[in-house]
């Protein structure tokens, strides 16, 4: 036990210690957290506003998975729980990125495509 405490003496750290509130904001830009938070912003305004266009049963049968960035275009993949579903969401794709992106500058993210999978919600 005598040869742990010892051990633990000579580790010490020089330096001095940085408060959490100093180091979180850096860490989460570092990380590209606040991009994140966004985009989790923005996929969870789905149910809402599909319920609101195309009603709650393509709601229930549809989910926003993630976000696909590719140079300036911004991809929202929904994964819809069959084919049926998938075919009467796609003629409300125009209204529910219309209405996706009324909320652009709470997220910063505008949705330029939507692309139905199927597949188990």
């Amino acid at each position: 036990m005598s040869n742990y405490r010892s051990s633990r003496k000579k580790n010490k750290r020089v330096g001095s210690l940085s408060t959490l509130a100093d180091v979180l904001p850096g860490l989460c830009q570092d990380l590209d957290l606040d991009k994140k938070v966004n985009e989790l912003a923005l996929m969870a305004l789905w149910p809402k506003q599909v319920a609101g266009i195309a009603g709650q049963v393509a709601a229930d049968h549809s989910k926003a998975v993630r976000l696909k960035k590719q140079g300036h275009q911004t991809t929202l993949l929904v994964r819809v729980s069959n084919a049926a579903m998938a075919s009467e969401l796609s003629f409300q794709v125009p209204a529910i990125k219309e209405a996706l992106n009324k909320f652009s500058p709470q997220t910063g993210l505008t949705v330029d495509q939507i692309q139905l999978t199927v597949g188990s919600i």
